[in-house]
């Protein structure tokens, strides 16, 4: 029960955060989030003892009737019933995207810092709990909540205007909502959140259906995330261990998947936001590649130059410098990644000493590759990484 509890809080809880907003005269989004949050305590405390034929309808009536309660104390405000009501789950779920999205948009007012949008967006449109986006955003549960509780203290004047967050005409928010996107679908890719993942997907797709602006841009983002998501199941073994790229077994990459992110990669060379259409033409490049050592290092290697001109990032440094590492350029490679060493945040992380560990062990230069290997090591980890890293030590200290 409780899992099935968590899945339709993940699944629902935006649709019902907006749904309130959009359909009943609930006008904010701190009220509309507790009533969503009660709905679902009733439903911990009353499903032991009889669970509903339908769970998520059950939900959806319980909202209703919440909404309805708190509205008649509100004489200002129109009734549940004048207003037309919430729709049943089931036409809800046909316009369900939309209605995310224009949640999303709603977040993204121009006086919230783009960390402040992008926690809302994973509260409130994807439904993620507190302890999930700190640790998505390597941040602790208390600045989350703080960021959150201010955001809900705010003026009415200043909340969240959500039925005039859709604005499908506006290029500037269609950008900002495919960057929220974009950052969703990375932190899901990150940690195998095959949910997050593909809550991204949808909504990039649904923003290429009724966008009338920014569509190449949407597309070239949808590409990006197929080729990602055409080689999700290789990421690891059967054992559940992470994969290095070199070991993925390519035969396994999804080919449809992969056909038709270059048809939409195709379709969006004309996107005026660069870094999404350079990176799904990295993917593409990786995805057409009959090996890794047949990978054209070189080339992708000068499209992550263009990246780190037009969108510079300590990420994109470090991919640049992988690649030439690659490209059989690792003095380039070496003298690329240098200045990440002062670089406090890259320091913190353990791609960075795992990928200067790489470049070492294939230079021949174990005890230096090691160290980097014990850095990476006292980096926030997840167990799955911890487990590689000790294990890509252990055979580097073997003298395999």
């Amino acid at each position: 029960m409780e899992h099935l509890l968590q899945d339709i809080y993940r699944a629902q809880f935006g649709k019902m955060v907006s749904a309130l907003l959009y359909y009943s005269g609930i006008s904010r989004m701190a009220d509309a989030e507790d009533i969503v949050q009660e709905a679902f305590a009733a439903a911990a405390a009353s499903w032991p003892q009889q669970m509903p034929e339908k769970p998520e309808a059950w939900l959806y009536a319980t909202i209703r009737n919440i909404a309805n309660k708190q509205l008649s104390r509100q004489q200002a405000l129109l009734s549940l019933d004048n207003a037309g009501g919430l729709p049943a789950p089931a036409a809800l779920q046909e316009d369900g995207d939309q209605q995310l999205l224009r949640l999303l948009f709603a977040c993204m007012r121009p006086e919230f810092s783009p960390r402040l949008q992008l926690v809302m967006a994973l509260r409130y449109v994807h439904g993620l709990q507190v302890q999930q986006i700190a640790t998505l955003l390597g941040s602790s549960p208390d600045t989350v909540s703080k960021m959150l509780y201010r955001q809900k203290q705010l003026p009415k004047e200043r909340d969240i205007a959500f039925s005039s967050g859709f604005v499908w005409w506006s290029e500037q928010k269609v950008l900002m909502a495919l960057k929220v996107l974009y950052l969703v679908f990375t932190e899901g890719w990150k940690y195998a959140d095959e949910q997050l993942c593909e809550d991204a997907l949808s909504l990039t797709k649904t923003v290429i259906k009724e966008a009338r602006v920014g569509v190449p841009d949407a597309k070239a983002l949808f590409a990006l995330m197929l080729f990602q998501l055409s080689r999700l199941d290789t990421r690891t073994s059967e054992s559940g261990e992470l994969l290095e790229l070199e070991h993925q077994d390519r035969s396994r990459w999804n080919k449809d998947m992969i056909r038709i992110a270059a048809r939409y990669l195709h379709e969006g060379r004309e996107a005026r936001h660069k870094p999404f259409l350079l990176e799904a033409t990295i993917a593409w490049l990786h995805a057409g590649a009959p090996s890794f050592d047949a990978t054209p290092w070189e080339q992708i290697a000068a499209l992550y130059r263009q990246l780190q001109h037009i969108s510079p990032s300590p990420f994109v440094q470090l991919n640049h410098g992988i690649a030439l590492h690659f490209a059989g350029r690792s003095a380039s490679a070496l003298a690329l990644l240098a200045p990440l060493e002062e670089h406090d945040f890259m320091q913190r992380h353990h791609l960075f000493h795992c990928s200067m560990a790489r470049i070492l062990t294939d230079l021949q230069q174990p005890s230096r590759a090691a160290e980097y290997y014990e850095k990476a090591l006292r980096c926030k980890l997840t167990p799955q990484e911890e487990s590689f890293i000790l294990k890509k030590r252990k055979l580097l200290l073997s003298g395999f």
